[in-house]
């Protein structure tokens, strides 16, 4: 069996800060609550991703203007991980490189970011590339969401397909 899959801290720490600035230091204490365990984490720890999805998801509770309906809730996290994404260094560094050649370099970001998930990109055409992530714990709507995000930053349009086969999920993103 496999370990499960773990994310660096300062991609956790990147949803608690956005709910500060957002929010302000109150908000930081009630996500303490909320969660039951303590908000720091180091730069480089380990962070299991079930503990990074249940603070993305509490964060995302915080900050949204209206309920999210529960088939959104999902898809939603997925953006709002992006967007914190973004701030961090390795996120402005591979938001420096055009959509396709970031998408191409997924493995690469994937290993700084995760450990124990297995990605992959494979190009399927000038504007169309696939994406398969084994070992995963998040939703399979959640990337669907972080790479619609993405592309919408990048100001494409396009769409994202998410798919389950033989416990992986792959994700065909295709733009204009």
């Amino acid at each position: 069996m496999k370990k499960p899959p773990t994310i660096k801290g300062i991609f956790v720490m990147s949803h608690v800060h956005a709910l500060a600035r957002a929010k302000g230091e109150k908000a930081l204490q009630e996500l303490l609550v909320r969660c039951g365990r303590r908000m720091r984490y180091r730069a480089n720890e380990d962070v299991p991703v079930r503990i990074e999805i249940e603070i993305i998801e509490h964060v995302l509770d915080m900050l949204a203007k209206k309920e999210i309906p529960p088939g959104k809730r999902e898809f939603e996290a997925g953006r709002l991980h992006f967007r914190n994404f973004a701030d961090t260094p390795l996120g402005e560094m591979a938001l420096l490189f055009s959509f396709r050649t970031a998408l191409m370099r997924a493995p690469w970001i994937a290993r700084r970011v995760f450990r124990g998930m297995e990605i992959s990109s494979r190009s399927l055409g000038k504007n169309s590339i696939e994406i398969t992530i084994g070992n995963n714990d998040y939703p399979l709507e959640h990337f669907q969401g972080f790479f619609k995000a993405w592309m919408r930053r990048c100001k494409l349009s396009g769409s994202v397909k998410a798919a389950e086969k033989d416990d992986e999920y792959i994700y065909t993103i295709k733009w204009s």
